[in-house]
């Protein structure tokens, strides 16, 4: 049989703290990985609904049976604004679509931009929309 000694049983402090450092240095080595993640998920999140804003918009003209010209400038005009999950505002812009006052159906191209507060952009959306 086996005889223990009372100083043999456990983890020495020393042990302990070689135990601490090696967590503590793994951590610190996996912590600005972690927190680069974190921000680009946020952005990820940003231009996601942005994205989202923006094609609302287009799906709101496309549903619209009786779409003219002016309502097309009018959701590219400057001034229009959305939030996302976190509370930042972002524009809504794009350059005016040129239409023709014609009897038969046209496509009119139109791109929309989503820009923050600092001007960057979050999102880009173009589509064709026909007008009746």
């Amino acid at each position: 049989m086996l005889v223990r000694k009372p100083d043999d049983e456990g983890f020495s402090l020393i042990e302990v703290i070689i135990a601490f450092f090696l967590l503590a240095l793994i951590a610190v080595a996996i912590l600005p990985s972690l927190y680069s993640g974190i921000r680009y998920s946020s952005e990820q999140s940003s231009a996601a609904t942005a994205t989202r804003a923006l094609n609302a918009r287009i799906e709101q003209l496309r549903n619209n049976t009786s779409v003219a010209c002016a309502d097309l400038q009018a959701a590219a005009n400057p001034g229009t604004t959305a939030t996302d999950g976190r509370g930042r505002t972002f524009s809504i812009t794009g350059p005016l679509p040129s239409c023709t006052t014609s009897t038969h159906q046209q496509a009119v191209v139109l791109t929309l931009n989503a820009k923050d507060s600092n001007g960057s952009g979050l999102a880009t959306v173009t589509a064709k929309i026909y007008l009746p």
